[in-house]
């Protein structure tokens, strides 16, 4: 076939870099692009900075995420994963608020003591076929409350045939001498961290009650003597007679507080073949950590840090599913038009008529449900929400000139759509998402009040919520509780919207000032 001259026509222009190579090509246009994005975002952080409100919501999504990565650091990972086993949380103060309490009431609170003694610490008396260990513990006390409870453990090895003897006393600063258990025969029956213990809850036993009770009736009057014996010798009446002046009205609570050095002395004999592999005493606190405890005991920091990952992960994860799948759903329809795009703004109609709530409740209440469904069903919900705007936004770029020019050359439909209309609407897409966040974290709180145990199985804020109310902690004055959780909600909310609105303002030219 003969060509013309004119396809022979030489290069007006120097070479450039793709003359050298297809890969150096590739490569020289790849740092264009890179810094196009770059200055692209270097104007965009010039204009975001210029709002407060945005630099604001910055600040606190950087704690938040801050909070959630670094959660293992600020409470292990067990306490999250026994959050709702009871036999974890034995050891800590139930219903007690923060330590900082402390400077705000003037009241020096009780802070949460655990002390551990191994064999080795022990004094040990050999005698025939047996072996006697003495442990001492010295707890000092300088505070304006009693402890709520005190717990004794001791972890051994006996038989049911030939079983240890466990005896415990304590010196007071006074001098006193209470015999709280002048011998328990006991075969370690209970598992503590893998090894057989017992444990003697000072508060929970009557036997060791009521010798309290005994030796404080030798300094009140006759009076308060009838008064105590109508109360069962429990709880942290009890506590207080042991922390109490011997003077009168030690009975009724009237006697100050006894400061100083209370020396507790465990005696455990254990059998031949037996062995003591440690002892342990807790001073429960009347305050602990940061955030107090729930009714359960459970810290209540540990919970809170471990649901900001759980808040992050379902509202950014739900509001990025809806985000991405109605812009697309709205440039589609706008841009196919005709019976395509009225079929499918009907189906639009439906779904977003549908309310979301009662759905998810009974879905939850039916099946239970985990993060990770909930956030997919509020996403198959949520995408309605830019539809309307993304639509028609679509349909004026689609008459724009450099839309007709592509399709005018043969560009396609799926090019068209990605390419030619959806960037553009992306950076409103960006706004629409980080505004739909709190309402997703707001309505996985919601399920989870209102459903509990049928609801979402981890332990979110709005479980959290569920659980005070439950337990009436607004009623018994458990402000903590209710507090921690519902802050949270309202600052994550309140993080994304700032960055919203921001975001909103910038890319929306109508409500720049």
């Amino acid at each position: 076939m003969a060509h013309g001259p004119h396809h022979h026509r030489p290069h007006l222009r120097p070479p450039g870099p793709e003359d050298k190579g297809g890969h150096q090509g590739d490569e020289v246009m790849g740092m264009g692009k890179a810094s196009e994005w770059l200055q692209g975002l270097k104007e965009f952080w010039g204009e975001y900075r210029r709002y407060k409100s945005g630099i604001m919501g910055l600040v606190l999504l950087i704690l938040l995420a801050g909070m959630a990565l670094g959660a293992p650091l600020i409470a292990p990972k067990e306490t999250y994963e026994n959050w709702y086993n009871p036999a974890y949380w034995t050891d800590y103060p139930q219903e007690v608020p923060p330590v900082w309490v402390s400077y705000l009431s003037g009241v020096k609170k009780a802070p949460h003591v655990v002390m551990e003694k191994g064999p080795g610490d022990a004094t040990v008396l050999p005698s025939a076929g047996n072996t006697t260990y003495v442990v001492e513990f010295t707890y000092s006390f300088r505070y304006d409350e009693p402890p709520n409870d005190i717990l004794l453990r001791v972890m051994g090895r006996a038989s049911e045939e030939e079983k240890a003897y466990v005896s415990i006393k304590v010196r007071r600063p006074d001098g006193q001498e209470i015999v709280l258990l002048p011998g328990y025969e006991t075969a370690f029956p209970e598992i503590y961290k893998g090894m057989s213990s017992k444990h003697f809850k000072v508060g929970k036993r009557s036997d060791i009650g009521t010798r309290i009770v005994k030796w404080a009736e030798k300094f009140d009057t006759p009076e308060n003597v009838v008064t105590a014996s109508i109360r069962p010798p429990l709880g942290g009446w009890v506590i207080r007679i042991l922390f109490s002046k011997a003077e009168e009205g030690i009975l009724v609570g009237d006697a100050e507080l006894l400061k100083g050095d209370y020396v507790f002395t465990i005696t455990v004999v254990v059998p031949k073949g037996g062995e003591l592999w440690g002892t342990m005493m807790i001073f429960y606190g009347t305050a602990y950590g940061l955030l107090g405890t729930d009714s359960y005991g459970r810290d209540l920091l540990a919970g809170i840090v471990w649901g900001a990952r759980l808040a992050l992960l379902i509202g950014i994860m739900t509001s990025l599913i809806s985000t991405i799948v109605g812009v697309l759903y709205g440039v589609v329809s706008a841009y196919l038009g005709g019976l395509v795009d009225e079929g499918m703004m009907r189906i639009y109609e439906i779904v977003s008529s549908i309310p979301l709530l009662p759905v998810l409740l009974i879905l939850s209440w039916q099946f239970g449900v985990t993060i990770w469904n909930l956030a997919f069903i509020m996403a198959l919900f949520w995408w309605t929400g830019p539809v309307r705007t993304v639509r028609s936004m679509a349909l004026q770029i689609k008459e724009e000139t450099y839309v007709e020019a592509a399709r005018a050359i043969g560009v396609g439909t799926r090019r068209m759509i990605m390419k030619y209309i959806a960037n553009q609407i992306l950076p409103y897409a960006f706004a629409i998402m980080a505004l739909g966040v709190p309402g997703a974290i707001l309505t996985e709180a919601g399920v989870s009040f209102l459903l509990g145990g049928r609801g979402v199985r981890e332990p979110t804020w709005g479980k959290i919520l569920h659980d005070a109310h439950k337990a009436a902690a607004t009623m018994k004055g458990l402000w903590w509780w209710v507090l921690a959780p519902g802050l949270m909600i309202c600052i994550t909310g309140l993080t994304f919207v700032l960055i919203g609105n921001a975001l909103d303002r910038i890319l929306n030219p109508m409500l720049r000032r």
